[in-house]
């Protein structure tokens, strides 16, 4: 029962802390996180036919294999809030990166989300291996924006003519 309330507040209460961005932030950033979520679902499929680990506890039983609270609440709005104070500083951005993937891969939540909760249980993948691929996924996602940054930028002539 515990381990469902907390995965009700990791999809939820995130969402709450947007409030306290501009609308313009939160449509700024929105897309990357957007894609960042895409893709850790894509991971999580792919991360479920290869036995990387299996889900326990799930809130929304047709999302099982992934973990769709965590992907949907927390990960999409933590990316959003890490863009939002790093972003345009591309190495205290991985630096940040690097310390909220491990502390989700490694240590503390992953110990809590597993060891404790029994939310999940990684099965052919290493706390460690995962954390790479989280890291490898925060470059991606950072190139992405920046492309997004330059194609949305609008352009002297449409500068000249507002």
């Amino acid at each position: 029962m515990i381990s469902k309330i907390v995965l009700w507040i990791i999809l939820i209460a995130p969402w709450f802390t947007l409030f306290l961005l501009t609308r313009e932030d939160v449509k700024r950033f929105m897309p990357v996180g957007i894609l960042a979520s895409f893709l850790m679902i894509l991971y999580n499929l792919i991360a479920h036919n290869q036995n990387h680990w299996v889900i326990k506890v799930a809130i929304i039983p047709l999302l099982k294999p992934t973990f769709a609270s965590g992907i949907l609440g927390a990960f999409l709005v933590v990316t959003i809030w890490i863009f939002y104070f790093t972003y345009g500083k591309f190495w205290i951005y991985l630096a940040t990166n690097i310390v909220a993937d491990f502390m989700f891969a490694v240590f503390p939540l992953h110990y809590l989300l597993q060891e404790k909760l029994g939310i999940y249980q990684l099965v052919d993948i290493t706390p460690w291996r995962r954390f790479g691929l989280f890291v490898v996924l925060s470059i991606v996602i950072y190139g992405y924006h920046f492309w997004l940054d330059e194609v949305l930028k609008p352009s002297a002539k449409e500068r000249v003519q507002a």
